[in-house]
């Protein structure tokens, strides 16, 4: 099953950057990734089958570049 998650971030593409990075250290599986540059969001989806969608939440609200956090 597929999810989406938008996170709000700090500071546009460094934010971005950083946490594209430290998901990928924690070798979470990532189905696809954007950003939206006017609000300064970051779309995730992610595949269940693969990688936990608590997982992914609980490491992205511990960075301090995510703001707020959705899942869909």
């Amino acid at each position: 099953m597929k999810r989406n998650v938008y996170a709000k971030l700090n500071q546009g593409m460094d934010s971005f950057l950083r946490v594209a990075m430290t998901l990928r250290r924690k070798e979470l599986s990532v189905e696809a990734i954007s950003m939206n540059s006017e609000n300064s969001g970051m779309y995730l989806t992610i595949n269940e089958d693969e990688t936990s969608l608590q997982e992914v939440v609980n490491h992205m609200r511990k960075l301090y570049d995510v703001t707020d956090l959705q899942v869909q």
